[in-house]
C-alpha cells in the first residue's frame, strides 16, 4: 500500500505519506531483479495466494502518481492500481508534464508540478496504458462527527484540514496548494469524529455553532481552550443537535460506494470491482451497500471483519509501504536508499529484515525521549 511518490520533502502536512524517488525506484528494481510479477486486482482475485505476484496499490489519486509513479512503473514493466475519490479529481483537462517528458528533454525536472490531485485526462491515459488500473476509494474520503462531545476548537489546525472539505467541497482537490482555513469560521466546535463510512453522522445545531464562533471571537488572546470546551459542552443541552436517520445514513453510503463506482466506470469506460475503504473505515451497513453495488473485494484487516457478514466479498490484505518510521513524537524519514526493499522483506516474513526494522524503530523511540 502506497500513497504519494516524490513529495516527502515538500511543504505539505501529509508529506509523510510520500515515498522518495530513490526508495521507489530501488524497490521497483528489486521487484524486477527478483522476478516478482506485479498484477492487477482481477488477476489477484483469481489466485490470491500466488507466489512472487505483487499488487502495488496507491491510495487517494495524488498528482505525483502521474508525474513520478506511472513513468517509473512503465520504465520497469510493472503495474499499479490507484484508488481514487471522484470528489478529489481535479476539473482541469490539460495533461501535465511528467518524468517521461523530462527524459525526452521536453522540460526540466524542476519545472514539474507534483503537488495536487489527478484529473480525468491523466487517469484515462494511465488506464488505457495497461500500466495502471483505477478502482474506487469511495466518493468523498470525508470525516464526520459521530457524537455530541466536543474535543477541539477550529483555529486553522492542519490536522483538521478535512473540515473545510465539508463547507466547500468543490475546492477539495486543491487543498494541498491553498490555504483553506478561511472556509471555516474559527471557533467552530469539533466533535468526536471518524471516517465517513464507519459512522452514523452527528449534525450540530447551527445556532450552537454560531454561539461557539461568536464566543470564541470575544475571547481572543485570553482564550483558555480547555475551559472554553467545558463551557460549550454544558451549553449543548440547549442545542442538542441530531443524528442522521437509518435512511439518510444508507443513502449517504450509497452515494459514497455506488455513485463513485458509477462515475469511474462512466469516465474511464472500464469495470470497477474493488473498494478501498479510506482509513480502513467501514461497518456492517457500509459493507452491505458495497455488496449490493457488486464490489468483488475490499481492503481490510481480516481481524476487523470477524463479526461482519461479508458473503462473497473477498478481503484484500495490504501492507503499508513508506519512507518514514513513525514514533509517538514524529515521523522519521529514513535515508537508506534500500529502506523500501527492507520494509517489503519485513512484510514478507524475513527474520533479518524484521530485526533490522524493529531495532531501527527502537533507536528512534530512544532518540525521541533523549531529544
Amino acid at each position: 500500500m502506497l500513497h504519494s511518490v516524490g513529495c516527502e520533502k515538500d511543504n505539505w502536512y501529509r508529506n509523510w505519506l510520500s515515498i522518495s524517488l530513490d526508495h521507489f525506484e530501488n524497490f521497483c528494481k528489486y521487484l524486477v531483479d527478483n522476478n516478482f510479477e506485479t498484477v492487477f486486482l482481477d488477476s489477484w482475485l483469481e489466485n490470491p495466494n500466488a507466489k512472487n505476484k505483487v499488487v502495488l496499490t496507491f491510495d487517494d489519486g495524488y498528482l505525483d502518481n502521474w508525474v513520478y509513479a506511472y513513468p517509473i512503473l512503465k520504465k520497469y514493466g510493472l503495474k499499479g492500481t490507484i484508488f481514487v475519490n471522484p470528489e478529489f479529481i481535479q476539473n482541469e483537462t490539460d495533461i501535465r508534464y511528467n518524468l517521461e517528458d523530462v527524459w525526452q528533454k521536453k522540460v526540466n525536472q524542476s519545472e514539474l508540478t507534483k503537488l495536487g490531485f489527478l484529473n480525468w485526462s491523466e487517469l484515462n491515459v494511465m488506464q488505457d496504458s495497461g500500466v495502471i488500473d483505477i478502482q474506487s476509494h469511495s466518493m468523498s474520503h470525508n470525516f464526520y462527527f459521530y457524537s455530541n462531545k466536543i474535543i477541539d476548537i477550529y483555529s486553522g489546525q492542519p490536522k483538521h484540514n478535512w473540515l473545510p472539505w465539508l463547507s466547500n467541497p468543490k475546492r477539495k482537490p486543491y487543498y494541498i496548494n491553498e490555504d483553506q482555513s478561511k472556509f471555516v469560521d474559527h471557533g467552530f466546535p469539533i466533535f468526536e469524529y471518524d471516517r465517513a463510512l464507519r459512522v452514523r453522522r452527528y449534525i450540530p445545531d447551527e445556532k450552537f455553532i454560531e454561539y461557539s464562533v461568536n464566543e470564541y471571537s470575544k475571547l481572543g488572546n485570553t482564550l483558555d481552550k480547555k475551559d472554553f470546551i467545558e463551557k460549550l459542552n454544558l451549553k449543548l443541552d440547549e442545542f442538542p443537535g441530531s443524528f442522521e436517520s437509518d435512511g439518510d445514513m444508507r443513502n449517504r453510503y450509497i452515494y459514497e460506494l455506488s455513485e463513485s463506482k458509477r462515475i469511474i466506470e462512466e469516465k474511464l469506460k472500464k469495470p470497477v470491482d474493488f473498494i478501498c475503504w479510506p482509513g480502513g473505515g467501514f461497518n456492517q451497513s457500509s459493507v452491505d451497500v458495497a455488496k449490493e453495488a457488486n464490489y468483488k473485494a475490499m481492503t481490510a484487516n481480516a481481524k476487523k471483519t470477524l463479526d461482519l457478514d461479508l458473503d462473497n466479498l473477498k478481503i484484500i490484505k495490504r501492507n503499508a509501504m513508506t519512507s518514514f518510521i513513525q514514533t509517538s513524537k514524529r515521523n522519521h524519514y529514513i535515508k537508506n536508499p534500500q529502506f523500501l526493499v527492507t520494509l517489503f522483506k519485513y512484510h514478507n516474513g524475513s527474520f533479518v529484515s524484521k530485526y533490522k526494522y524493529r531495532l531501527r524503530k527502537l533507536s528512534l523511540v530512544i532518540f525521541d525521549k533523549l531529544f
